[in-house]
């Protein structure tokens, strides 16, 4: 059998979803390395070597510990046939070099734009093939345009709580959720935002914001987009490619309010089931979207942004 190297961190356990559709979509045996700093320790008794060492010798040992976990990690492997890199920014050229030597067929994943996050450029060439979610870097530099996916299992029938829901990080989006929140309030529409608030930050007390003191895994999102009638999507500054709240709504067949008006080039766009707000300064909702059923997508087009054919496209691109 292949195999393959998943090597990315674990932001918002992103990570086990990537690993988890692998597994269950290739035939290959999926290694998954979380190159998370935060993992430098194997254990306390590496810890407390750091602790002495960095109050004696003045020395921070957590990098080097670091990259050895890692460099372990890889030469366990006999082969790499696939290796499938996220943020290949937070890897050290040790490790690249090491591991890059060792595949045979390398793929980059981008799920942010290079103006967001940034990758060393000089690493690209590297890869075999480059996939981003950006249509504007697909054409600046030529890379591969890849989606997002729905890959959630069958969620039995919830009645609704709230006619609008959101959920996600506060960040400078912000002011476009309280706009949106103040216009469904005018509009006698219920709604809720479960905003995670990372530690340090203010938001404003505004009803309907429910305030979570943890990330919320992607695996665990579907739960809270199945409380609202509709869900509502911001999009980050120039960004392009559609997040995951978009296909949370095409498997849960529930409308979408999204500021991101690239999603009017999509195969799956309809009006009657995307209202998109080119301007969160003049919100005017037609009532109509509020009360008509959800239209039904074609099955050939929702299937087309299942999780399994997007592990087809990036393996058999490799």
């Amino acid at each position: 059998m292949k195999q393959v190297l998943l090597m990315m961190p674990s932001y918002y356990d992103f990570d086990e979803v990537i690993t988890s559709v692998l597994v269950k979509h290739s035939d290959c045996i999926v290694t998954a390395i979380d190159t998370s700093p935060k993992l430098a320790y194997r254990n306390n008794f590496d810890r407390v070597i750091n602790f002495f060492s960095k109050l004696l010798l003045r020395k921070n040992l957590k990098p080097e510990m670091h990259r050895k976990r890692i460099l372990r990690q890889i030469n366990s492997l006999t082969k790499v046939d696939y290796l499938v890199v996220n943020r290949v920014d937070l890897i050290d050229d040790i490790i690249f070099d090491t591991v890059i030597k060792k595949a045979e067929h390398k793929i980059l994943l981008l799920w942010d734009s290079l103006s967001k996050v940034g990758a060393p450029m000089d690493r690209l060439a590297h890869f075999n093939v480059i996939y981003s979610f950006d249509s504007n870097d697909c054409k600046n530099y030529n890379f591969k345009k890849i989606e997002n996916f729905h890959f959630w299992d069958f969620q039995a029938h919830i009645t609704p709580k709230y006619d609008a829901i959101y959920l996600g990080t506060l960040d400078q989006r912000e002011s476009d959720l309280i706009k949106i929140m103040e216009y469904l309030k005018i509009d006698n529409k219920t709604y809720k935002a479960f905003l995670h608030v990372p530690r340090g930050k203010k938001i404003q007390q505004v009803n309907g914001i429910e305030i979570l003191n943890k990330i919320i895994p992607f695996k665990e999102s579907i739960s809270f987009a199945n409380q609202g009638s509709l869900i509502v999507d911001l999009a980050h500054k120039n960004q392009t490619g559609l997040s995951f709240r978009v296909f949370e709504a095409m498997f849960l067949r529930k409308k979408l309010i999204t500021t991101n008006t690239n999603i009017r080039e999509y195969d799956f766009y309809d009006p009657h089931n995307i209202f998109v707000l080119d301007d969160v300064n003049e919100i005017n909702i037609p009532n109509d979207f509020w009360t008509t059923q959800y239209k039904e997508i074609a099955k050939e087009i929702v299937d087309k942004y299942a999780a399994e054919n997007w592990v087809k496209k990036i393996l058999s691109n490799g």
